[in-house]
């Protein structure tokens, strides 16, 4: 590439900061200020901790002071590259590599560029001029092992057992302990981190490779005082290395780990698939080796691979082995071998059990023997367990042949296919394994356990009159169950937590709720349920999650995420699962979105949709991986919201189809409406849709008992009225239920179009804000409410009515693709008699014309982009983790 180009392209790179001035700039050393370097370094460290705007203001600010820092340009160079601006980022290496050809970071970042664009030959050519420079960088020689899997690279050392057994930790009693390095046993009660780490756009099986990322986490980490990571499946080599150089950098307070081993459900629910179960242990082998520094892992879809050489033995406290097995998977298993089964290992022994629990024995007992006899090491371990498969008995939850029972004396049959599985059918109960006299390291059981769900956690009566030190809490009551039923064994808490997001799956008696709690809430809730883990004697908790997640999917909108590969795209913040991270990952760039009470400009630069009005001046909208923004310029100052309120309605598919008439026929015309938001005053506020295009049974479920196994109801179209009629967004969370003894208990839900007029600044689940002082009525709608299934490809609900009304439970919901959004705002009069005010766009008469409307219309994307910062939890836990 041209040097003049390369110049050009830095230019535009730097924005007002002219690098490139001429050739010999580029030799030239220009003396570094202090607040340059400071700038430098403070880029770096935001970086790693993927606060790209502030890594960018910053690296920035340092070439400006210090233009012969070659590591200012590189880490903008970085910085593109995350951002997925491949072009950009090459140029700055590039660049970099033009004032220093020996700068091993510029030949890494053009290596890993080349990468992303697929270019293998690149990638080694670059890759091999780092490593000429740097033959240490282990991280390098992984990049050639994906681009070149046939270049000469030097074998991992030969292994070698050690003579005496390893014994870094173990279980004594109902807690745990640690060994010293001078030899002795100290009390260790967990306080850890599930490190789920697939970034926004990120499949979950696509980790990230970059070990500064890695670094910076386990930073922020060990600030917070965790002392416990949690992994469930084996991440990339880059990571193990980032642990191994933390904990010797940190030796008085290491971050230990806990490592999982990952699996599916086995084909027709036999877990003694010898294939499968082969493939199971294959994965065993390759955790406890990996754990020691020496493995070599192949490519394969799905999983992380490469060379493992970073030995993180000695600070790995456990074993966490499976997922939640689902209960159906393992009544089946149980069935298939219904006879009691005992199992005497070397480290584990079951003296008689159902064929799971002894299968899970035998598949712990496998792994730890294979760690002995490899490498002479042995540390605690126990299986994935959650509150479906406790082995407690829970009188309020019937099975699902006991509540057709009481449905048909009650008469209350219910069509349509039940949503859940069942939660207290069958169980798992780690007190029938014991250690042999061979296990110094011990036993423990470990429970995945939410304060929401499953619903005998919130109608137990035992759980309902508990209380903590804290006070009333159902979560309590099941944690102190739980202890009493494990006495003598250690128990776990290894996920727990509550997401921040707006949108609500279920709702609990305290307030706990999955989901429709803010950051601050959030913060308040998790810190409460880390003291009533420890209190109820469990022996450690593990919080999840690390970071939020966009890939995840929750059982309230799953169906409604079309194409379901594509969620990782796009941020729904009504789906509570992809919000319960402690680095919240957020749609757009920090510094550009609207936010809600913020600085005027973002929102006037939105594009405009119509003005020239004097009450209803300018409409605008906008939007990110996230929302869809409004924003209605008026006149300065307050509204009389005595007297007015203002509505805006949206067409988001086909003008021809839906609503064409708003409320009290303030304004007719020939453009149909999906949605009318009703802005009636700050305490009243809503979205609501046209009724054909309600995607939930709404209210009606729980009046008329619909909603045991029909949330949805089909077909899903905009149709065509003109009776002015919008629905309420009512959806039913908690469905009606009978107990075992024939208790019942109602329905649940709540409005998700009720809308919450407050500052960002005060709650993270504002909807929208009237800036008197701006005069800007500032508005953000979640996709989620907007029936958009997909905005990374303008994808949303159309079903095809014919085959939804054939079978209202066949085969997924229909989409289509939108062209663009249609918005009209009027100010009205309140009143007996309610009446327009004003209108945009301008109506003729009492009628809005098609050709008056602009369409708003957004570009599909592949790569989102994004930002991230630490959740208010951060500093919650920090505080309560401080404490020995």
């Amino acid at each position: 590439m041209p040097f003049n180009l390369h110049c050009f392209q830095l230019r535009r790179a730097l924005t007002a900061f002219a690098v490139c001035a001429w050739p010999g700039a580029l030799a030239a050393q220009q003396p570094c200020s202090a607040e340059s370097v400071a700038a430098i370094e403070t880029a770096w460290a935001a970086y790693r901790r993927d606060s790209l705007d502030l890594a960018e203001g910053q690296f920035l600010r340092g070439e400006a002071g210090c233009a012969g820092r070659v590591d200012a340009v590189v880490g903008l160079g970085f910085v593109a590259l995350r951002r997925g601006a491949l072009d950009r980022a090459d140029s700055l290496f590039s660049v970099a590599l033009e004032r220093d050809p020996k700068q091993v970071d510029a030949w890494e970042g053009r290596a890993r560029t080349a990468w992303r664009r697929g270019n293998a030959a690149a990638t080694t050519r670059a890759a091999r001029e780092a490593l000429a420079l740097a033959p240490d960088r282990t991280d390098l020689r992984e990049l050639l092992d994906r681009s070149s899997p046939g270049w000469e690279r030097p074998p991992l050392p030969p292994r070698r057992r050690p003579d005496t057994l390893g014994v870094p930790a173990r279980t004594a009693g109902e807690r745990f302990e640690v060994l010293g390095a001078e030899g002795n046993w100290h009390p260790f009660y967990i306080k850890g981190v599930n490190f789920g780490v697939a970034l926004p756009g990120k499949f979950p099986s696509e980790f990230p490779t970059d070990s500064s990322l890695y670094a910076g986490w386990l930073d922020t980490l060990g600030a917070m005082h965790a002392n416990t990571i949690r992994t469930y499946t084996i991440l990339p080599p880059q990571f193990y290395r980032a642990l191994r150089a933390w904990n010797l950098a940190h030796p008085v307070n290491p971050l230990w780990l806990v490592h999982g081993v990952w699996t599916e459900l086995p084909p027709e629910h036999d877990f003694d698939d010898m294939s499968w179960k082969g493939g199971f242990r294959d994965e065993m082998r390759h955790v406890v080796d990996l754990v020691h520094g020496s493995a070599e892992i192949p490519p394969r879809p799905g999983h992380a691979a490469g060379r493992y050489d970073a030995d993180v033995s000695r600070w790995t406290l456990a074993y966490i082995i499976g997922r939640e097995w689902e209960p159906f998977a393992v009544k089946e298993f149980d069935q298939q071998h219904p006879d009691a089964r005992s199992y005497r290992g070397r480290y584990l022994e079951v003296a008689s059990g159902p064929a799971m629990d002894v299968w899970m024995a035998e598949q712990c007992d496998y792994l730890l023997a294979y760690e002995v006899d490899t490498w002479n090491s042995l540390r605690p371990i126990a299986y994935t367990n959650w509150p479906t498969l406790d082995p407690l008995t829970h009188s309020t939850e019937a099975n699902t042949d006991q509540e057709r029972q009481w449905r048909r004396q009650a008469g209350r049959e219910a069509p349509g296919r039940r949503l859940e599985y069942e939660n207290d059918a069958i169980g798992l109960d780690a007190n029938l394994v014991r250690p042999t006299a061979q296990n110094p390291a011990g036993w423990f059981a470990s429970y995945h356990a939410y304060p929401y769900y499953p619903d005998f956690l919130l109608f137990d009566p035992d759980y309902s009159r508990a209380s903590s030190s804290e006070g009333r809490s159902n979560y309590f009551g099941y944690l102190t169950a739980l202890h009493y039923h494990h006495r003598g064994l250690p128990f776990i808490v290894s996920e727990y937590g509550v997401p921040s997001s707006r949108g609500l799956a279920h709702l609990q008696p305290q307030g706990w709720h999955h989901g429709g709690l803010d950051e601050r809430q959030m913060a308040e809730v998790d810190a409460r349920l880390t003291r009533e883990i420890r209190e109820s004697g469990a022996a450690g908790a593990i919080i999840f999650a690390w970071m939020d997640e966009w890939f995840k999917k929750n059982w309230i909108v799953i169906d409604l995420e079309i194409p379901g590969e594509h969620t990782r795209r796009w941020h729904n913040v009504m789906d509570a699962e992809q919000h319960y991270g402690i680095l919240g990952q957020y749609a757009g760039e920090e510094s550009e979105r609207p936010v809600l009470g913020g600085e005027p400009w973002p929102w006037r630069r939105l594009d405009s949709l119509a003005g020239g009005g004097q009450e209803l001046r300018v409409l605008r909208a906008g939007s990110d991986a996230s929302y869809l923004y409004l924003s209605l310029q008026l006149p300065t100052g307050p509204l009389d919201w005595n007297t007015v309120g203002i509505q805006l309605a949206l067409d988001t598919y086909r003008a021809d189809l839906g609503q064409r008439a708003l409320p009290d026929a303030l304004v007719r015309g020939s453009i149909g409406w999906e949605f009318l938001i009703d802005l009636r005053s700050p305490d009243s506020a809503t979205i609501r849709v046209t009724p054909s295009y309600n995607p939930y049974v709404g209210r009606g479920g729980i009046v008329g008992g619909d909603d045991f196994g029909r949330f949805y109801r089909r077909p899903v179209t905009p149709g065509s009225a003109g009776d002015g009629r919008f629905d309420s967004l009512f959806v039913i969370t908690n469905r009606a239920r009978f107990g075992r003894d024939g208790t019942f208990f109602p329905a649940q839900g709540y409005d998700r179009g009720v809308l919450r007029h407050a500052t960002e600044a005060t709650t993270t689940l504002a909807d929208w804000y009237h800036d008197a002082a701006a005069g800007l009525i500032e508005i953000r709608v979640p996709w989620g409410l907007l029936n958009v299934t997909d905005p990374s490809t303008r994808t949303v609900l159309f079903d095809d009515p014919a085959r939804a009304r054939e079978d209202p439970d066949a085969g997924d919901f229909g989409t289509a693709t939108t062209d663009g959004v249609r918005v009209g705002a009027v100010l009205y009069r309140k009143g007996n008699r309610p009446r327009a005010i004003a209108t945009l766009p301008a109506r003729s008469g009492n009628a809005w014309s098609r050709a008056a409307f602009r369409t708003y219309t957004w570009t599909p994307w592949e790569e989102p982009r994004s930002h991230s910062r630490l959740k208010p939890v951060y500093d919650s836990l920090r505080t309560l983790w401080r404490e020995p």
